[in-house]
């Protein structure tokens, strides 16, 4: 007979065994959920990030080495745990396992887990609670809030035991007008029954797609640098198409060329609960922690611009026809040949328009501008050199005529600046917007040390150019499409030149939205189709478009050249200049007779 003593103590082992053994099933249950979730819907080939608690070793244990099996997945544990490392990651994680036993636990783990830098807002959560609650839903809604809130986690799954059933719980953003982008219910999405090996109810992924078409009409609030610039008048129709109400908050900075301040900007960017900004903001993801910018929609190219070439004047050109060595042969020439022939005149009694050096000179000069002499030469040897002379003066005015016609057209242009170390050796002053001054401060180039000690800050990319206009001494570092723009606007493309096609900068504009924000899928899908459809280059020769028919002055081409006055200078000053001579001439014969009669 058993004593009456023993049977609680007996009664109270089979209790505690049963317990252990029913402790045991939920756990392995809990542990087939798991792997089931992430056979079927985990992406094969990515990191999954395993955290548990010290409660929980069995748990993770279990799962680490179910996902092993498969040899599919790398795994990366943190928390209390003594499992190992499988594979230490540098990509951003794709999917996380996070076992929690509260609210407090899952704030502690996710907490740890955001501030590494391989965290994902948009990676797959799973996460699972080891311990029964009285309202499963409360605690799931409690624990996806908090995952929000600390690292914007919206592919969020939590199982909670209820009874014989694991439910998993998710949410929905924007499923109505009053439930935008916080957390106010959870969809139980399925169920996995404990009986048996378990199985869920019904074959349906719990990670569905939560980035919306139609955002029922909840507000985005917007910084922008430019309201209603091209790119405003670009997201208008994405707001219009995405049923979004736009909201412009204070603009934080006031010109994309503060790049420094846009940066400074961007790094509390979500302290100022605004939840996209644009305007022509540069892409710069490494000064950017808490924002993430979307897929670049322009390509800014920045380049230097110098003074234009100027055209000679013609006088110069004509001028410069002839080598000085060729002039002065020439006029040698004309002496040589002046000497020789009244030589030759004089001692075989030739007609009189030799005999004299004035009559001589006289009738050379009308040989080399191709007018007629006074008289023609008798003697055989004043005629040969005559002939051989105007064969030397034909050669010469048909070379000279020629470049005549074309430098009074066309004298041509200086020589212009084509190089960075031709603009450091000219001397000239250079300059351009604070934005750029970060470029020349982080290159190793010593050319580009010096151009930044020497610059001077503009407040505009206009005032830069204008500075070329102005005193053609001047370059700048800009914006190739703004100053096309300008130049456009006020009709003017002769002053102001880009340096070569070698010397430049990319710059990519982009969009920035909150880390984590549900915009960003849904504007780089739109940018893309934007890219693809041709929409942005639309855009881009619109603005070229406008500001060439809204400039100050239209130039009208006529299509042929006017040959003018202006062009014929030279002829003028050479006919003064024979006018004066010959005045100077008279005076002195006049003198010179009236002197000695």
């Amino acid at each position: 007979m058993r004593p009456v003593f023993l049977v609680p103590v007996l009664a109270l082992m089979a209790a505690h065994g049963e317990n252990r053994m029913l402790r045991y099933l939920e756990q392995r249950h809990i542990v087939s959920s798991v792997v089931t979730v992430v056979q079927r819907h985990f992406p094969v080939g990515r990191t999954i990030q395993l955290s548990s608690t010290a409660d929980n070793n069995y748990n993770a244990t279990s799962v680490l080495e179910a996902i092993h099996r498969f040899e599919l997945w790398p795994v990366q544990v943190s928390g209390s745990s003594k499992v190992s490392l499988s594979r230490l990651s540098v990509e951003k994680i794709s999917s996380y396992i996070i076992f929690t036993r509260s609210v407090k636990d899952i704030t502690v783990q996710a907490e740890m887990l955001y501030a590494k830098s391989s965290w994902d807002s948009r990676g797959l959560f799973l996460i699972v609670v080891t311990v029964k609650v009285p309202n499963s839903e409360e605690l799931a809604l409690s624990v996806i809030r908090e995952l929000w809130e600390i690292g914007r986690g919206y592919n969020v799954v939590v199982v909670v035991q209820q009874d014989e059933l694991l439910n998993l719980y998710t949410w929905f953003p924007y499923s109505s007008h009053d439930n935008c982008a916080n957390v106010k219910n959870v969809v139980l999405v399925n169920q996995w029954v404990m009986e048996g090996e378990g199985k869920f109810v019904r074959d349906i992924s719990p990670y569905p797609c939560k980035i919306p078409t139609n955002f029922q009409s909840c507000v985005v609030n917007l910084s922008t640098t430019m309201k209603g610039g091209i790119e405003d008048e670009i997201y208008s129709h994405y707001f219009l198409t995405h049923n979004i109400t736009k909201n412009y908050v204070n603009v934080i900075f006031n010109r994309p060329e503060d790049l420094e301040e846009v940066i400074t900007f961007m790094k509390n960017f979500w302290d100022l609960y605004i939840d996209m900004t644009f305007g022509s903001i540069p892409l710069v993801v490494e000064e950017i922690s808490n924002g993430e910018p979307t897929f670049p929609y322009f390509s800014m190219k920045v380049s230097w611009f110098v003074p234009c070439p100027k055209p000679f004047s013609r006088l110069q050109r004509i001028s410069h026809i002839f080598s000085p060595s060729m002039w002065v042969g020439i006029v040698v020439v004309l002496f040589l040949v002046t000497g020789t022939s009244w030589c030759l005149a004089k001692n075989s009694n030739d007609s009189r328009s030799y005999t004299t050096m004035s009559s001589a000179l006289y009738n050379i000069w009308a040989v080399i501008v191709g007018v007629s002499v006074t008289r023609k030469p008798r003697s055989l040897r004043l005629k040969l050199l005559f002939i051989v002379f105007v064969w030397y003066c034909s050669a010469i005015n048909t070379v000279f005529l020629t470049f005549l016609t074309s430098f009074l057209v066309d004298p041509g242009y200086g020589s212009q600046l084509t190089s960075l170390d031709e603009i450091l050796d000219s001397g000239i002053e250079f300059g351009y917007v604070d934005a750029f001054r970060i470029l020349f401060v982080l290159y190793s180039d010593s050319r580009y040390k010096e151009i930044g000690e020497r610059a001077e800050i503009c407040s505009t990319s206009e005032v830069c150019v204008n500075r070329i206009r102005e005193t053609g001494n001047f370059a700048t570092f800009s914006p190739v499409f703004i100053v096309q723009n300008y130049t456009n606007t006020i009709n003017d493309h002769s002053t102001v030149c880009l340096l070569n096609d070698d010397d430049y900068d990319f710059f990519y504009i982009t969009t920035y939205v909150q880390k984590g924000s549900f915009l960003l899928e849904s504007l780089n899908k739109y940018i893309t189709l934007g890219f693809e459809s041709g929409v942005f280059d639309r855009f881009l020769k619109d603005i070229t478009f406008m500001s060439r028919y809204n400039r100050n002055n239209i130039d009208v081409p006529d299509g042929y050249f006017v040959f003018n006055l202006s062009h014929l200078l030279f002829a003028f000053y050479v006919l003064f200049f024979g006018h004066g001579l010959s005045f100077l001439l008279f005076l002195c014969e006049v003198f010179y007779h009236f002197k000695f009669r």
